[in-house]
């Protein structure tokens, strides 16, 4: 509950933070300043829930890890002629981590007359989260219901827990170089980018300067030209240029709605595209190495965070642009 508190908390804060940003941006009636406060804006609110979900992920992997070695030892201490309920008040004074706390909490239900399957089914509630945990619980749970030899029980759950993990492990280590290659594919595509731009812009700057005026067969009737596809654009084609213009300006590099500016457009284009590339290689990165979604994001913020540096410092050292 105090961690869910704090989760609002922090996200009133993030709203209040954003608001303020986004307020600066229309105050100031600027594109860029504007499209800075809203990517500005977007992370202050995206930022922590996804450092919430991630820490709510370590912690439950954490637990998963550990749970073996407490069903182990419970089981070691059974073996010594210890009751069950003793066993577990027992190793509860051990120390397993994030586990601990609700080691300790279902000690102290057993400790106060609490039938065993209630306390377990307490347990596998507040875990309920993690599917390794809330299945294993549930198996020890039934097998003390019904009379089963429960020593075999908790070994069985326990062997079983670790021989997914090492698989998780092994499959991780066989598997970081796919990482690796998303990695590889986020930034060879910023590279990708320059070299296209460095061979169309000249192309469509002489286009301009011999005034070509061919236009893009699919897109005659939405006005786009193709020296630079905003400068006379109307309906759909506006809209979509206006979210690019706010990019270039964010960017340093002026409006799309300049016929001159030509590479203003298709930076803005690329931008967007590697934006795009990159958070996806690191959702599938994560996919690949922690068969979660979740721990994807991590590589998600890395390289989307590194394609938009990439992005200012080229514009910055004209690499990139008319």
């Amino acid at each position: 509950m105090m961690k869910f508190e704090k989760e609002i908390k922090v996200l009133i804060i993030s709203l209040a933070i954003s608001a303020i940003f986004v307020l600066v941006g229309v105050l100031s009636r600027d594109l860029g300043v504007m499209g800075n406060s809203i990517i500005l804006s977007t992370l202050v609110i995206v930022g922590p829930q996804i450092f919430f979900r991630h820490q709510k992920h370590k912690y439950l992997k954490e637990m998963e890890t550990r749970f073996p070695t407490f069903l182990r030892d419970v089981v070691e201490t059974i073996r010594s002629g210890m009751p069950f309920h003793q066993s577990v008040i027992l190793n509860s004074n051990i120390d397993y981590g994030k586990l601990s706390t609700h080691v300790k909490r279902m000690a102290h239900q057993l400790s106060w007359a609490i039938p065993f399957d209630k306390a377990i089914n307490y347990f596998s509630q507040r875990v309920r989260e993690s599917k390794k945990l809330s299945s294993g619980l549930r198996t020890i749970r039934e097998s003390f219901r019904f009379g089963g030899d429960v020593i075999s029980t908790l070994e069985s759950v326990a062997d079983s827990m670790t021989i997914v993990e090492e698989s998780e492990r092994e499959r991780k280590s066989l598997l970081s170089q796919y990482v690796i290659l998303m990695y590889a594919i986020s930034f060879m595509f910023v590279g990708i980018v320059v070299a296209i731009n460095k061979l169309m812009i000249p192309i469509f700057q002489v286009a301009t300067e011999s005034q070509a005026g061919v236009s893009f067969g699919g897109m005659r009737g939405m006005g786009f030209s193709l020296t630079n596809p905003c400068s006379q654009t109307v309906g759909f084609g506006y809209m979509i240029c206006q979210s690019f213009d706010m990019i270039s300006n964010a960017l340093g590099m002026g409006s799309v709605f300049d016929e001159k500016n030509i590479g203003a457009y298709y930076v803005s284009l690329f931008f967007l595209m590697s934006v795009i590339v990159s958070f996806c290689s690191g959702i599938v990165a994560g996919q690949i190495s922690e068969n979660s979604v979740v721990a994807g994001i991590k590589h998600s913020i890395i390289m989307v965070s590194g394609v938009v540096s990439s992005f200012y410092i080229l514009v910055y050292l004209k690499f990139l642009g008319a």
